[in-house]
């Protein structure tokens, strides 16, 4: 299984750098080919938003249809799945910062209490007890 970063998933959406672009494309394909998955870390999805909101200037609206096709994308395996697809829910709901919406599901996911101090993440979707 390969591991794909942040720049890796950057080149194949934004396509800044055409070469890198298509060598990146050419990896993916090759372990498709093959039937291997491609994993993606939550750190790698949070990041992906913040490059492409403050370096290649995306809209909330944007990031999140860019989010959508990379979950939607076959070959790829998230960590945690439900925990992705609850935090992309609450965004697109809700707005507010992807990294948060991953950290509240992964907690919840825990059964840890989170400790509400996050300032973008909604009223009702933090959670009480510091």
């Amino acid at each position: 299984m390969l591991a794909l970063d942040t720049n890796l998933l950057l080149r194949l959406i934004t396509n800044d750098d055409a070469k890198q672009a298509l060598r990146v494309q050419q990896a993916l394909d090759a372990e498709l080919d093959v039937g291997r998955e491609c994993m993606v870390g939550h750190i790698v999805l949070c990041e992906l938003v913040w490059v492409l909101t403050k370096l290649f200037g995306y809209s909330l609206k944007q990031c999140q249809q860019a989010m959508a096709q990379v979950v939607a994308f076959p070959g790829l395996r998230f960590e945690a799945m439900p925990v992705v697809l609850g935090a992309m829910q609450a965004w697109q709901q809700h707005g507010g910062d992807l990294a948060d919406h991953c950290w509240v599901r992964k907690c919840s996911s825990l059964a840890v209490r989170l400790c509400s101090l996050l300032i973008n993440v909604p009223p009702k979707l933090r959670h009480t007890g510091c």
